[in-house]
């Protein structure tokens, strides 16, 4: 009877690992590839593109109903080349029409009335360090304008947000995503 009880546990817990594995393989979206839309040359990630995003472990951030919701840690300084951000992963095809060329990044916005971040800083992710940029954030606009320079091998866009407030976290809402190769100035 006791050897049966057993069976019955181990049996539940591998349909239950099965599960779990099928679910993160299957329906979690966080870090996988977008394709996002091309406008022209531009790469326009927005909607569920920004559902799909790998985390880091400077900010907390949530995704959902085609928002992506960045909220830095107290203290943090801004990212180094080392740091990662959090990433909007390209597919491959997408990446390579931005490889080698500086790029313009434009983010549509939104300040949380409450705890508003007061910058945002954005990198391209390949083989190198990441470079990051960043710019500082104002209740009056809702786009912020970014010139990146070239990088390798991209495989990702990573998004920081910035605070200036001791103590105090920092909070913006991501709308829309544009990123557009510009020709090299030889």
């Amino acid at each position: 009877m006791k050897s049966r009880k057993v069976l019955v546990y181990i049996v539940l817990l591998i349909v239950a690992a099965g599960a779990l594995l099928l679910w993160w393989q299957v329906m979690d979206p966080r870090g996988q590839p977008v394709a996002g839309v091309l406008d022209g040359p531009t790469l326009v990630l927005r909607d569920r593109d920004l559902e799909r995003v790998d985390s880091a472990p400077e900010q907390t951030h949530l995704a959902r109903e085609g928002q992506l919701r960045l909220s830095v840690l107290p203290d943090q300084p801004p990212p180094t080349p080392a740091e990662r951000g959090v990433r909007v992963i390209v597919s491959a095809d997408r990446a390579a029409t931005l490889n080698d060329h500086p790029v313009v990044v434009e983010i549509r916005y939104g300040l949380s009335r409450s705890n508003p971040a007061s910058g945002l800083a954005v990198s391209l992710q390949g083989i190198g360090p990441a470079h990051w940029v960043s710019e500082p954030l104002t209740a009056d606009a809702a786009t912020v304008r970014f010139e990146l320079p070239e990088q390798s091998s991209i495989y990702a866009i990573g998004l920081r947000a910035l605070s200036d407030k001791p103590g105090r976290a920092g909070v913006v809402t991501i709308n829309e995503i544009r990123i557009t190769p510009l020709e090299d100035a030889d």
